[in-house]
């Protein structure tokens, strides 16, 4: 890493150079703090202005479905919501900055590698510091026993002890939940899989540390996750009969993770009654989607707009579940599903407008001449089922991460010449 470093400023650079620069550090720190590599963005799209005269509209073509649906967006916001709020558009300016940028930076192939690997050696850096920080602030020495500390902000509901482990940090936001790390901890595996040109044993030595990661955050998406990765990757040895991987993995992760194993007989029971199916299944997000699923299907045009929808989903949620206002307005809940969501806020045209998001990416993979292709689909079958359990667009470390690798994965390169 060093080398790099010193060999990059030892060239005489171009602007695009410094682009390029900002986006190694923006991958590298965007698993780790949300305040730098909200900076590194802004930075970036500005630094890309002054290189505006070099955007290329047959790059941007492919990323346009991201410009439209942040467009329905916002025009719903306005149309729809009584209360415009500026932090609606800013969460979800990604959607126009980082298209922006990657039509203009031109990217080739060392610069692809290049990026892909800060970006596993920040996901490396993220768990090493999930497994730091326990023992600095939630373990007695004296007792060798880990301890809840009281500031840490939770909410745990009756009959569960899955909210939060130790693997967690208060310092740094994006560890908070297990689901966003789960999936980017899956990218960095395909990553140190198909691109990072090392050692088999070092390649298998990283990938178990992160898979260890995965099971010690508890992280339900992040075993699914692997599922889909293990899936790719069998299809792309072309090797049928190495299928047979599959079921066994499931079955030795069912082994491994108490919760997973829990998910799947109690899914598999709710499957043949589904009428016994209790509020708190799959902490309460069946509740949830039932709730969402209602709101969508009394408002489907326009939807409630953000504000309108978060407001209206809360009131829901209070009249089915029970839960009090104060914890609803507190925590700020959602859908937990990214359908579902953007059905609500944006009605119907926002949800065609995501999953034509999905369908292009998917449509300009299969089109693309690349090496890379598995790891591409991969990516977007994470995104894919991300989707069914979280709201990928409501939270910077969500949408800044399906973003910035929606486009870089799409961008038209050398390493796809």
């Amino acid at each position: 890493m060093k080398a790099t470093i010193q060999n990059y400023f030892r060239e005489k650079k171009t602007v695009n150079d410094y682009i390029v620069l900002l986006l190694v550090a923006f991958a590298f720190i965007l698993n780790v703090s949300e305040k730098i590599s909200t900076l590194l963005l802004v930075a970036l799209f500005a630094l890309s202005l002054f290189n505006v005269k070099q955007l290329n509209l047959k790059k941007l073509k492919p990323l346009s479905a991201l410009l439209v649906l942040f467009s329905i967006y916002i025009f719903t916001h306005f149309l729809v919501d009584e209360v415009i709020s500026i932090k609606t558009i800013e969460k979800r300016f990604s959607l126009v900055a980082i298209p922006i940028i990657f039509s203009i930076v031109h990217i080739d192939t060392k610069t692809f590698y290049t990026i892909c690997k800060f970006f596993v050696f920040g996901v490396a850096l993220g768990c090493l510091l999930n497994f730091i920080e326990p023992f600095i602030n939630d373990f007695n020495w004296s007792t060798f026993e880990f301890i809840e500390i009281e500031n840490k902000k939770k909410i745990v509901f009756k009959g569960s002890n899955y909210w939060m482990n130790h693997f967690y940090s208060i310092h740094f936001p994006n560890f908070l939940d297990r689901s966003y790390f789960g999936v980017y901890l899956c990218l960095a595996i395909a990553l140190v899989w198909y691109v990072l040109r090392w050692k088999m044993l070092h390649k298998l030595l990283l990938i178990l540390f992160f898979v260890i990661n995965i099971f010690l955050s508890n992280s339900l998406i992040g075993v699914l996750g692997l599922g889909i990765i293990l899936f790719f990757a069998i299809l792309a040895t072309k090797k049928s009969y190495l299928l047979l991987l599959f079921p066994l993995f499931f079955v030795v992760a069912m082994l491994i993770s108490s919760r997973f194993s829990e998910y799947v007989f109690q899914t598999w029971k709710y499957i043949n009654e589904p009428e016994s199916i209790p509020k708190d299944f799959l902490r309460f997000r069946w509740e949830m989607w039932k709730g969402s699923y209602q709101l969508v299907c009394e408002q489907p045009l326009w939807g409630y707009g953000k504000e309108g929808f978060d407001i209206a989903f809360n009131a829901r949620m209070h009249e089915n579940v029970g839960w009090s206002y104060d914890i609803l307005d507190n925590v700020g809940f959602n859908s937990h599903n990214q359908y579902l969501q953007v059905f609500g806020e944006a009605g119907i045209f926002g949800f065609l407008a995501y999953i034509a998001v999905l369908i292009t990416y998917i449509v300009t993979v299969i089109r693309q001449q690349c090496k890379y292709k598995y790891l591409k689909y991969s990516f977007i079958a994470l995104i894919f089922i991300f989707s069914v359990s979280e709201t990928v667009l409501n939270r910077y470390v969500g949408i800044s991460f399906f973003t910035f690798f929606y486009c870089f994965f799409l961008v038209k390169s050398s390493e796809e010449a």
